[in-house]
Formats: C-alpha cells, structure tokens, sequence
C-alpha cells in the first residue's frame, strides 16, 4: 500500500512542476498591463489566472483566461489604480502537465522606478538658481528658478512623485511647486521691469 502511495506522489510530482516567480516590470498607474509570457510546455492548451492580489492584498481578478498566440500567452490588465506590487497567480496545461506560475508587476505614478533622487536634485538645482538670483540680486535667475519650479510641478502633477505611494500628496506638492514657482517668477519680473 505504502509502495502506491509513494508511486502516485511521484506521479503527481512528474505531472504537477512548479516553475519561478516572473516579474513583468514597472507600468504607469491607471494604464494597463500585459502580463505575456512563453508556455515553457511544448504546447499549452490552457492558461489561466487564477488570481491577481492589489498591493492590499485584496483579490481584484480571478478565474480569466489569457489569449494564446503559439507558445505565447498574454492577459491585458486594467485595474491598476493602487500604487505599489501587483502579484499575479495562474498555471498553463496541455493534456498531460500543468505547470503552475507566479508572478508581480509594480504600479508607480509616472511608471518609472528609482526617480526620487533624481527629484530631489531637480529641487536642489533650481532652489540654488533662485537663492543665487536673490543673494547678488539678479531677478532673472529667480525668475528662471520659478519657472523651472512651475515645469517641475507640472511634470509632478502629470507623472507623480515616485517617493509618495498617496496622490493626494503628490497633488498637494505638484500644486505648491507650481504656487511658489508662480510667485516667484511673476513677482521677481515685474520687479524688474519696475525698477528698470
């Protein structure tokens, strides 16, 4: 009896593999995901979704099929409004093997990763461009600095501030750099034209 058991466990090993976890990249918040991926069967005849879990942990789809093309399978996900991993569950089959799969995706605001430093130079550069402009008293650089203040405001409120996962705040900071961009500029110009 002992000697069946242990046969069909290594059956069920032979016919049931699991494969590594894949990772589909970094999308913009909003758009859709296509989670395409080859059939690592010789042919598949089915593959699944089983489910896609939010970066709450909340099951947003489940029980959907992937279109094939070939070897190659591919979903288009749509539900992509939380920022922050994605992870997708699902198996592909032919008539004697399944092969089940894991995977994650990551939703940011602009669909870029890693860009936090990158904005925090920006805001470096063009807080020295306006301090400059104010310590030897040219209003143009201040300025140049607000405008540079206001573009980068309008490219927060458009693509997010990678390093804040709430869009409330990234709205909230998008509005202030374009506030304080906006004073700055209009007010150091029309300083200029007045006093010369």
């Amino acid at each position: 009896m002992n000697k069946k058991i242990l046969l069909a466990l290594i059956v069920g090993f032979y016919l049931v593999s699991l494969t590594s976890a894949t990772t589909w990249g970094t999308y913009k918040q909003n758009n859709c995901v296509n989670i395409v991926s080859i059939c690592p069967l010789t042919s598949c005849n089915e593959t699944n979704i089983t489910k896609i879990t939010s970066p709450s942990s909340s099951i947003i789809a489940s029980n959907v099929q992937a279109t094939h093309s070939g070897n190659t399978w591919n979903y288009t996900f749509c539900n992509t409004s939380e920022i922050g991993i994605y992870n997708v569950y699902g198996f592909s089959d032919n008539s004697t093997k399944t092969i089940y799969f894991a995977g994650d995706f990551e939703v940011t605001p602009s669909g870029f990763i890693d860009t936090f430093g990158l904005y925090i130079i920006l805001l470096l550069i063009l807080g020295s461009v306006i301090i400059l402009g104010f310590s030897i008293k040219e209003a143009w650089f201040v300025v140049i600095g607000g405008m540079g203040f206001i573009m980068l405001g309008v490219y927060s409120l458009n693509y997010g501030v990678v390093g804040f996962r709430d869009e409330f705040m990234t709205l909230g900071i998008s509005l202030f750099e374009i506030a304080v961009g906006a004073i700055l500029s209009i007010g150091s110009g029309i300083q200029k034209i007045e006093y010369d």
